[in-house]
């Protein structure tokens, strides 16, 4: 079977937000293997992580250094090609690598160097499949408190606490900009602390929620009660971690909000006529 050869990678800083760059004499074999050229930089694969696979590219960078400017060390290498694997957009793909390698990205997470280092191997299985295989794992009785964190992007909200006042202090961090298919919901499965609208175009039939994991609680041909399972499309506003705690008492202010506004079944009357119907059936008390 013709494959590349596997190499070792330190997760370091930009290993959890970027990607990383392989080893000089690797170059000319990817470059070849997948014919990257002008015009054909980038190459789409997939990375098997924890026995579940994720996408990146392998893509040809040429850097130029032959320029100068203040704080430009002296590098002999004036102009040269490198092959990168990078996923800064892959949100599950980020996801999982910082979850394998928890300490190191604990460690970096401010730019500093770990005292203690893990190592993966990067193995290409064939054409564009490749796996990572742990080397050396630092675990520590904490790795179950930064996963939580991970989880709840609370190390996000962390290192952006110094940014300007105004980013830190939106309740909502990211949203659907449309309304999006069902079958895209398995896309958004790692968002946390999200408020979800789901549709039913047939029946003209809308359903409000929230999930501490949108993965968990919204998956495509699952229904939720009073809303059939064919529901085919939805919206999501992840909230901030800081504002987490109020979370419910978003989900009720909009339940009722729509259930002022449109037929429902919360004997609420709506101020206008709507063919679209709320279908949620439960509003707590004293919450709004």
């Amino acid at each position: 079977m013709n494959t590349l050869d596997s190499f070792y990678v330190v997760p370091k800083q930009t290993f959890f937000y970027f990607g990383f760059t392989l080893p000089k004499k690797l170059t000319k074999h990817f470059v070849d293997f997948y014919d990257l050229k002008e015009g054909q930089l980038n190459k789409d694969i997939w990375i098997t992580i924890n026995k579940k696979k994720y996408p990146a590219k392998v893509r040809l960078v040429r850097i130029d250094n032959s320029g100068s400017f203040e704080s430009r060390s002296d590098n002999k290498w004036k102009e040269r090609e490198v092959i990168q694997v990078v996923y800064p957009k892959e949100y599950d793909t980020l996801k999982a690598l910082r979850k394998l390698f928890i300490y190191s990205y604990a460690s970096t997470i401010d730019g500093s160097k770990p005292k203690l280092k893990e190592v993966l191997e990067f193995i290409h299985i064939e054409d564009d499949q490749f796996r990572i295989k742990v080397i050396a794992k630092q675990e520590t009785d904490f790795d179950d408190m930064f996963k939580f964190m991970e989880d709840k992007n609370l190390f996000k909200f962390w290192k952006e606490k110094d940014k300007k006042k105004s980013k830190n202090d939106r309740i909502i961090l990211d949203h659907a900009k449309k309304w999006l298919p069902a079958d895209k919901a398995k896309d958004y499965k790692s968002r946390n602390n999200v408020i979800y609208l789901l549709h039913h175009s047939k029946d003209d039939h809308l359903y409000v929620g929230k999930a501490n994991n949108f993965g968990d609680r919204v998956q495509e041909g699952h229904g939720r009660v009073g809303l059939k399972k064919d529901w085919d499309k939805f919206m999501w506003f992840e909230i901030n971690p800081e504002y987490n705690v109020f979370l419910e008492e978003l989900e009720h202010f909009l339940i009722r909000a729509f259930a002022s506004t449109l037929d429902n079944e919360l004997n609420i009357e709506p101020v206008i006529t709507s063919k679209i119907k709320l279908v949620n059936r439960q509003l707590k008390k004293n919450k709004i």
